[in-house]
């Protein structure tokens, strides 16, 4: 199966939007039911009570009042699945599983550093009182020089948290960048160890186990236990890559070899 990753975002998107005109339009059907269902209902018409009809007239409006409950309740998954579909369009965090991620991360990076370096000199303008030499700085506008030497409960200029939490997102970045060049570097793991295929999927940034047959039921657990999970697409049990993921999947397939001996 080829993975592309960003045919499966569309997959979501699409899968979302479907769910969004299914609930719709059960939506609309159990309202035009509850519609018809009252109008046989004279106006203001009480229940009788003590009348041989009563507790079918009861039960009557509660059909009414239930099918119009599910017509909300349907109303209500319409609206989630709009926003659940809006948010995956809108959703522009870098996955390990892009192949563009590593681009992205990169150029995202430079944005990042650029915004440091900017910020840092800006401070050092706003310490000097130095309007033109902040307006020779890339990045800089005339209205910004107002708002950063405005008191503030920090002082003036960029506060500190700014830069900290920038600086957090820089290591991070670049923490991120050289775990994908490291993984990059080396050899896929494919390996079989007690019958059990090990495979490192790069396309798909996956960890496969591949089983001949339906694992024990102690199997299944320490699997889940340690982040895999059943995928049937793939007909393997599998995680995101990585050196613990590498490291648990070569522990369970190992482990095989102790509980047949037992």
């Amino acid at each position: 199966m080829k993975h592309d990753f960003h045919q499966r975002k569309q997959n979501r998107i699409e899968y979302a939007e479907n769910h969004v005109a299914k609930n719709e339009a059960e939506s609309d059907q159990l309202y035009l039911r509850t519609k018809a269902m009252s109008s046989v209902i004279p106006m203001g018409q009480p229940i009788l009570v003590g009348h041989h009809s009563e507790s079918r007239d009861r039960n009557y409006r509660e059909k009414i009042d239930n099918t119009m409950g599910r017509s909300v309740a349907a109303g209500k998954k319409a609206e989630y699945y709009a926003e659940r579909a809006q948010s995956i369009k809108e959703n522009d965090a870098i996955f390990s599983d892009d192949p563009e991620a590593l681009l992205e991360l990169e150029q995202k990076l430079a944005v990042l550093k650029g915004t440091q370096v900017f910020m840092k000199a800006a401070n050092r303008m706003v310490k000097r009182n130095d309007l033109e030499g902040f307006l020779k700085l890339k990045f800089a506008k005339a209205e910004m020089w107002g708002e950063l030497t405005t008191p503030e409960w920090w002082g003036v200029g960029f506060p500190p948290f700014r830069l900290t939490n920038n600086n957090a997102s820089i290591k991070r970045i670049e923490k991120r960048i050289a775990g994908l060049k490291s993984i990059a570097d080396t050899i896929a793991v494919h390996v079989v160890i007690n019958g059990v295929r090990i495979f490192e999927n790069r396309e798909a940034n996956r960890l496969q186990l591949f089983f001949d047959g339906k694992p024990a039921a102690e199997v299944i657990k320490r699997l889940k236990q340690h982040g895999f999970r059943w995928c049937r697409s793939e007909v393997a049990w599998q995680r995101h890559i990585s050196n613990n993921a590498i490291y648990w999947g070569r522990q369970i397939a190992q482990g095989l070899a102790v509980q047949s001996s037992n």
